[in-house]
């Protein structure tokens, strides 16, 4: 079977989606949850969380505040 390479933008948005994936589940919540605390609309969460590209910085940073990440984890969505 041929290695499959990602480029350097599908790299960032599979390392993003990882990322605000495992933080939503360490937070122990959900999905759902976090769209209410968010004030947005589940479907528009999912979709942003699936692909990130689509998301604004002011939504990201509600969505990060709102699951307290840390520092370091925000750097590295944004590397």
């Amino acid at each position: 079977m041929p290695a499959v390479y990602l480029s350097k933008q599908q790299e960032r948005e599979a390392r993003a989606t990882r990322i605000l994936r495992m933080e939503i589940y360490g937070a122990g919540t959900n999905q759902k949850a976090l769209a209410e605390k968010v004030g947005m609309v589940q479907g528009t969460l999912h979709k942003r969380v699936h692909m990130p590209e689509t998301m604004t910085l002011g939504e990201l940073w509600k969505v990060l505040d709102a699951l307290h990440t840390s520092e370091d984890v925000r750097a590295k969505i944004l590397k």
